[in-house]
């Protein structure tokens, strides 16, 4: 009986870790990529995979229309986090996350 407990702390111990590490790096790797770049005095355009766009204050979307995450963008040493939007079946728009404030970019 004994042993049979030693055997499942010893499991739970390995599964705890591996989760830990799991996470890790799925942290460090797969969400730490920097996909784009932003530029301008104001922010003004975020260019990724080739494209560019020009940032909007006036935009049909709002924050709950936050879709799937795109990746990271930079600016120096300033990290934005990128986020497809529902309902834009075009792709016009990338909602931009920093820190508490977020902002949209059009498709030029």
């Amino acid at each position: 009986m004994e042993r049979t407990g030693k055997r499942l702390g010893v499991i739970l111990v390995i599964l705890a870790a591996l989760v830990v590490l799991g996470g890790l790096f799925w942290a460090l790797w797969g969400r730490g990529q920097v996909v784009g770049r932003i530029t301008g005095p104001e922010w003004n355009y975020l260019e990724l995979d080739g494209v560019t766009y020009a940032r909007r204050d006036s935009t049909p979307y709002g924050i709950q229309d936050k879709g799937k995450f795109l990746g990271l963008a930079a600016s120096g040493e300033e990290r934005f986090r990128l986020y497809a939007v529902k309902g834009d079946e075009e792709g016009r728009y990338i909602y931009c996350f920093w820190d508490w404030e977020g902002f949209f970019y059009e498709k030029e």
